[in-house]
């Protein structure tokens, strides 16, 4: 591949960042939409390798590696850059369903106690999230549940995650309230503002529903829906369900070029699986980015990450959020499910989502009082 002929000239040419361009926007390669865009429409390589090496503007080193960056502004932008990711699912008759009204209009409050940039996720931050149980012999004397995949609450009976943690899987239970899996009980903060939280809900699973047009490989349609058995107690402030692009101008915004953020107990960067949630925050990539570095990516969905962040495993099912406003009041709105990605995450290829907002027709077609 030229891209890696040319990073192997990048190591051996730049020892060090002297010497090179200097700019205002020297980034990753990866998190360049327009410069993915001009390598996927230029199939002259040595026109790529020039161009490529003459906007070097640095040399950093993720997870050992030492990784060239460039100017993004040598690139020319593209018009795709400030277009949204298009829907292709119907989007009159979404609002017009009936079924609407079953999701919940209180939903994805933005905590104003949250820790802003911080790794580890506050008390109250993402009362949304939930963990997905499998039946397995791996279960501890304690009784311990074996969590594989997350999820997102979207109403009290419904779970939104990832239809390859539910499908052909022997599913048990799912948990919602959970901080710190290590722990009974969470506490955090400082007096006078120290908050502790015990109310855990494990809810067995009445119902599980991937999608009908589910494929494992290449993925298409992973999605599903996981119906409770018994409704979740939302007189807790550690458990509410999270906002869903119903509304026309959630579903026709632009997500190309904006940041989302993403929620998990998966593995770290030092590849052992989190305690306590965590969370990232990472750029939406173009169509023509996502399709150079995941050829198989669908219309349904999209690319996210950059070197260093991204999801990973056990991360699967759980939701990609951003906020916007909702009658005048940002909350926090769930644009993506994760999906899939490289077997090293934060490499050097991008983390796959599921579109929630060409899948919002099926959403309501499947869920019930």
């Amino acid at each position: 591949m030229w891209l890696a002929r040319v990073v192997f000239f990048i190591y051996v040419l730049y020892g060090c960042n002297a010497y090179m361009k200097q700019c205002s926007d020297c980034k990753f390669y990866r998190t360049c939409p327009e410069a993915i865009h001009f390598s996927a429409i230029t199939k002259d390589d040595k026109i790529k390798s020039t161009k490529l090496k003459s906007s070097i503007c640095g040399v950093e080193v993720v997870n050992g590696n030492r990784i060239p960056k460039i100017c993004c502004s040598d690139y020319t932008m593209t018009d795709e850059r400030s277009g949204a990711l298009e829907a292709t699912g119907p989007n009159d008759s979404i609002e017009k369903n009936a079924n609407t009204a079953l999701l919940p209009e209180d939903c994805g409050h933005i905590d104003g106690r949250r820790i802003l940039g911080g790794s580890l996720a506050n008390l109250y931050e993402f009362p949304w999230m939930a963990l997905i149980a499998h039946k397995s012999r791996l279960r501890s004397a304690n009784n311990d549940l074996y969590f594989k995949c997350g999820g997102s609450i979207i109403n009290s009976r419904y779970i939104l995650t990832a239809a390859h943690c539910v499908f052909k899987k022997k599913l048990y239970k799912v948990r919602v309230g959970e901080l710190d899996l290590s722990s009974k009980e969470d506490c955090q903060g400082e007096y006078p503002n120290y908050f502790c939280e015990a109310h855990i809900q494990d809810i067995e699973i009445e119902e599980s529903i991937p999608h009908e047009e589910y494929q494992s490989m290449p993925s298409k349609n992973d999605i599903a829906l996981l119906r409770l058995k018994q409704p979740i107690e939302f007189g807790h402030k550690n458990v509410a369900p999270i906002c869903l692009p119903v509304v026309n101008e959630l579903r026709n915004i632009t997500l190309v070029g904006k940041v989302g953020t993403i929620a998990g107990w998966g593995r770290t960067e030092d590849a052992i699986k989190s305690a306590p949630l965590r969370k990232v925050d990472i750029p939406i990539l173009s169509t023509s980015a996502c399709n150079e570095q995941n050829p198989e990516a669908t219309p349904n969905q999209f690319c996210a990450g950059e070197l260093g962040k991204d999801s990973c495993n056990g991360d699967s099912g759980g939701p990609l959020m951003m906020e916007n406003k909702v009658n005048g009041i940002y909350k926090m709105i769930q644009y993506g499910i994760v999906s899939y990605g490289p077997k090293i995450c934060g490499t050097d290829t991008p983390g796959v989502y599921t579109n929630v907002v060409n899948y919002m027709d099926w959403i309501l077609r499947n869920i019930k009082p």
